[in-house]
Formats: C-alpha cells, sequence, structure tokens
C-alpha cells in the first residue's frame, strides 16, 4: 500500500501532523506499535494529572478538618476512564479523516518504505515519513522494572491495590509530581535525589520552595543521597543509600529520565543520524539527514513537554507541505510542574544567565497576598522575573504558586515581546485568580505597586 505520507508513532509528536496533512488531502497512515496516544494519554499527562485532581480535592478537605476516602480501585478504574476516552477520541480523529492506523512496529525498511511487524508483518510506502518514536522510562543498571515491585511511570496508576508507602529515585518532574499526589492520598513517600536538592535543574530558590511544600505533604525528601543497591523482600523493596542508611518500602517508582526508542527500527542503517544521547538529530526545519524523513516530539531531544511534541508534530507537517517553517525555540517552551505548590517557567534561570555573561535585573514577588492563593494554601509563593536593564527584553520567568501551570500562559505575549509591563500594568485580569498576579507584578516593577509594600 502506497501513502502521501507514513508516521510512525501515534502519540502527541505524531497524530497532530497525521490529521493536519490529511485534512489537505494527503494519504495518510499512522503506524503505533501499542496504544493510540502514546506515552502522554496513556501513562504520563492524562492518568497522572486525573490523580493529581483527586489528590489536591482530597487535601483542600483536609484543611477545613474534612475527612474523605477514597477507594483506591475505583480511583484506578475511573483514571482508566478518562485515559481510555482519549484514546478514543484519537482514533476518532484519525478515522474522520480517514487516516489508516496499523497495529504494529513500524521499522524502515528504506527511505520510504515501512516494515509494520505484529502478526501479520506487511510493508507499505510513504514518498514522506515522519518519525514519533517516543522515549522509554529510564531503568535503574542495578535493577530493571519488574511491573511489580519495581516501577516506572506506565504501571505506577494502574496498581491493583494501593501501597501504603513508595519509594521514588529521581526528584525531577515525574518524582515530584508522583510524591505529590500519593502524599495527597495518604501514601507514605520518600522522596531520593542523588544531586543537593529536587528540581536542580531549576533555580535553588523555586527548589528549595517545592521541596518545603513535599515535606509538609509528609513526604521524606532525602537529596544529595544515591542508591547503592535494591534488594526485594518481605513483599518489599529495600535500598542501601551512598550515606550509609537504608530505606524500606512496599514498592519502587524509578524516575530517572528517559531514553529514546531509537534502536531495533533500522535508523542506523537507512542513515538517520543520531545524537551521542541517542535522539534523532533534526535540521530546523524537522528533517532529519535523509530527505524526506521528519521527526518530531521527544524522540528529538529537547524538553520532552507533550505541548512542546504537539507544536512540533503541526511544523513537521506543515514544511512537509512546502512550508518551510522553522522549529520552536525550546526556551520558549513553558515547564509546568504539578505539585500543588506548582512551579511554571519560560526562559532561562539564573544560572544559566550568570554561566552566559548576561546581565539581568531579578523582579521577585510574593504571591501569598492574592487570596486566591491563600485559599490554595500556596504558602511558599512567590513569582520571578528576569529581565533586562530597562526592563523591555524579558530573560525568564518562573511562578511557583496553585494553578502556576494555567498562569504561565499569561505571560508568554510578554515573552515574546509582544506586550510591555506598561501595556499589562492596567489590564483588568480576573479577580480572584493567580492570574492577576501578572497585573501586579508589572505594576511593582513599573514602581506603582497596590498589594505590596515597597519600603523607601
Amino acid at each position: 500500500m502506497k501513502y502521501d505520507v507514513v508516521v510512525i508513532g501515534s502519540g502527541v509528536g505524531g497524530y497532530p501532523a497525521a490529521i493536519s496533512l490529511a485534512r489537505k488531502g494527503l494519504k495518510v497512515a499512522v503506524v503505533e506499535e501499542h496504544l493510540l496516544g502514546g506515552e502522554c494519554t496513556n501513562y504520563g499527562c492524562v492518568p497522572s494529572k486525573a490523580f493529581y485532581h483527586i489528590g489536591e480535592a482530597v487535601r483542600a478537605l483536609r484543611k477545613v478538618g474534612g475527612s474523605v476516602e477514597v477507594a483506591w480501585e475505583d480511583l484506578v478504574e475511573w483514571s482508566s476512564s478518562i485515559v481510555e476516552s482519549a484514546r478514543r477520541g484519537v482514533g476518532y480523529l484519525l478515522e474522520s479523516y480517514g487516516v489508516e492506523v496499523y497495529n504494529g512496529r513500524g521499522v524502515l525498511k528504506g527511505k520510504n518504505r515501512v516494515l509494520v511487524q505484529g502478526g501479520e508483518n506487511r510493508e507499505i510506502e510513504g514518498d514522506k515519513i515522519v518519525l514519533a518514536l517516543g522515549t522509554d522510562p529510564r531503568p535503574l543498571p542495578q535493577a530493571g522494572f519488574d511491573g511489580v515491585r519495581i516501577l516506572s511511570n506506565r504501571e505506577i496508576f494502574y496498581l491493583k491495590e494501593k501501597p501504603l508507602s513508595v519509594s521514588i529515585i529521581g526528584g525531577g518532574v515525574i518524582g515530584v509530581e508522583t510524591a505529590t499526589m500519593l502524599a495527597n492520598l495518604g501514601v507514605q513517600v520518600n522522596l531520593l535525589e542523588r544531586e543537593s536538592r529536587v528540581l536542580p535543574f531549576l533555580d535553588q530558590d523555586v527548589s528549595v520552595a517545592v521541596r518545603n511544600h513535599l515535606k509538609q505533604l509528609g513526604v521524606k525528601v532525602l537529596e544529595g543521597v544515591s542508591v547503592t543497591s535494591v534488594s526485594k523482600e518481605d513483599g518489599g523493596v529495600r535500598l542501601r543509600l551512598s550515606n550509609g542508611s537504608e530505606v524500606e518500602s512496599d514498592i519502587l517508582l524509578v524516575a530517572i529520565g528517559r531514553v529514546p526508542k531509537t534502536s531495533g527500527v533500522n535508523l542506523e542503517n537507512v542513515g538517520v543520524e543520531l545524537d551521542s544521547q541517542g535522539f534523532i538529530k533534526v535540521s530546523t526545519t524537522l528533517e532529519t539527514s535523509i530527505p524526506g524523513i521528519y521527526a518530531a516530539g521527544d524522540v528529538v531531544g529537547g524538553p520532552l513537554l507533550a505541548h512542546k511534541a504537539i507544536v512540533e508534530s503541526l511544523i513537521a507537517a506543515r514544511n512537509i507541505m512546502g512550508a518551510q517553517k522553522t522549529n520552536i525555540d525550546y526556551k520558549l517552551v513553558p515547564l509546568t510542574i504539578f505539585t500543588g505548590l506548582e512551579v511554571a517557567s519560560i526562559g532561562f534561570t539564573e544560572k544559566e544567565l550568570n554561566d552566559m555573561g548576561v546581565k539581568y535585573v531579578r523582579y521577585k514577588m510574593p504571591l501569598n497576598y492574592l487570596s486566591a492563593v491563600k485559599i490554595k494554601d500556596g504558602s511558599y509563593s512567590f513569582i520571578k522575573i528576569l529581565a533586562s536593564e530597562d526592563s523591555k527584553k524579558i530573560y525568564g520567568v518562573h511562578i511557583v504558586s496553585p494553578n502556576a501551570s494555567e498562569t504561565i500562559s499569561a505571560f508568554i505575549p510578554l515573552t515574546l515581546g509582544k506586550l510591555l509591563f506598561e501595556d499589562v500594568s492596567d489590564i483588568p485580569y480576573p479577580h480572584l485568580t493567580v492570574g492577576e498576579a501578572l497585573r501586579e507584578i508589572a505594576l511593582f516593577i513599573l514602581g506603582d505597586p497596590v498589594h505590596i509594600v515597597v519600603r523607601k
């Protein structure tokens, strides 16, 4: 069977391109080896945020002395139903636009040929190919995933029984998010990070705020320690740490990063170049080293975020249609971390600016004066803007607050230079919201704050 475009992978790096191209009249096929929707729909964004939503509701009730019991089995069933609905939605869209879906593993047999492995092997052709292969969880060198005691993000939200205790190795995004939602649901959580602080890629003030919040939730945070050995015993897991101590728990979640799914698909024989970490090298137009073969999403590296993958997928589709559109600036992709006291940021950290020798002005304002933040118990909330000395250029925005993941969107036009602080200082952002902090920090930077006392 011959197609105009064959997309390998139906996750957020793949299906947007397939739909966009099919809507423009091209004959498109999608090859998916597992479940439609990929990692985000089935194991990442969707189930984790379902758990997060319920966990935050439980925390809110406890603040006013409420008591609530969440049946784990019902939570898993409800979360799974949301996942299934999202997955069906992807299938419906592909079917509606005439995209043919092949179930199996897509292996390149040439520049224009794809072997679909699985069941009855069959070969299909595409004038153009989009590689949206995604990533896999990185296992511990000393103990691989077993799906029972040593888990990745792919199993944690589908456990049949609620664990009493969980140890999480890795204080990055997946680690701190999962620690938050499990702690809210009454699970004893140990969070281990080998660097000196959780979220080590962010500025220290951000990391410290999240760490304090996690401790407030009852999470045992162990920083600056590594795991020397892992043993499964007595129905649980025992970790021996570099500081000589031991940690025991029912299960272990390993969240130490991701590896690109670029092995076993014949990329090297076709000539698709990879970088030193195994990610696919692409041009500014997302074309690989082989003309006509494009790649998008996690498999090309950069921030491993769903919203980045969606935009890359659409850019690849437009370039297949001849647009010659360049890829997004990764520093303009918002990072969002769902931890109750959420983190959202765009642009550079202070450390990055200092390493580059860029002079900047740091504006930092607490947000706990906002009633919206007080209601949602954002004790350690703040917003930090890193700007040029004349405040005309924004180098970085960092928000630590409830609802930061949604609030950051209001700052994107500011970061892009579409708006100035003078423009936003009199915009009537809705009250009571965290988003109205944009107006207040603009007034603060312009020297005319309303809710912040500035001592002269």
